[in-house]
């Protein structure tokens, strides 16, 4: 669900889950795409973590949806014509439609769906910490490496007074163990159409005319 101003979670699964980014600079053009074309549909992207099969992008439309649709269908239409003729070859590279569940401004939420996103490589195994990670917007954020993509997400602007503390309180929330309920994929921050308190979950779902996922 999508409102002018509202910070979604979008992800989406390639076709027959055929690991796309691992083509040879297929990350550097996806990236490359949501750069080229954020400005000019009102999007900010505020984290990122690029998997095999899928992309995790968090980011807040600034215009209304219709231009938050457009958006993703110009890069991701590009992105699967950019890898049908680097294979060769032809059909579908999207699996299914894209989910975008609208994040709750406030509290924690945006940070809990960043630092899930930055730990999908340490819970596939590819790696043991997530500054390990080339793909993924983790050491703009903990390390102040610089990255023109990003706009930085007002949860975590709210961190601290300074750039050092904040990035060391973003460093801290991955010092935590890692919870059970990150451990495993969560549905309810990737395919619910709503992340956030219970009580605002339930208010979003019964004015958008919607029943609670199962």
């Amino acid at each position: 669900m999508v409102e002018r101003d509202s910070s979604n979670h979008c992800t989406w699964r390639a076709h027959d889950l055929e690991f796309v980014f691992e083509e040879a600079g297929a990350r550097d053009k996806f990236l490359e795409l949501l750069g080229r074309y954020k400005d000019r549909y009102g999007i900010e992207i505020q984290s990122y973590c690029l998997m095999g099969t899928h992309p995790h992008v968090t980011c807040t439309c600034r215009q209304a949806q219709v231009q938050f649709s457009r958006f993703w269908q110009v890069v991701n239409g590009l992105f699967a014509r950019w890898y049908n003729k680097v294979r060769n070859r032809r059909g579908q590279v999207v699996m299914e439609r894209m989910r975008s569940p609208r994040i709750q401004e406030g509290g924690a939420h945006q940070l809990t769906v960043m630092r899930y996103g930055d730990l999908n490589p340490v819970r596939a195994g590819l790696v043991r910490s997530p500054k390990d990670w080339k793909w993924s917007s983790y050491r703009h954020y903990a390390f102040g490496e610089p990255n023109a993509l990003i706009t930085d997400a007002p949860e975590y602007l709210a961190l601290g007074r300074t750039a050092p503390e904040r990035r060391k309180a973003y460093q801290a929330l991955f010092a935590l163990p890692l919870s059970e309920s990150l451990r495993t994929r969560r549905v309810d921050l990737v395919t619910f159409p709503f992340v956030g308190d219970a009580t605002w979950v339930t208010h979003q779902l019964e004015v958008a005319g919607l029943s609670a996922p199962d």
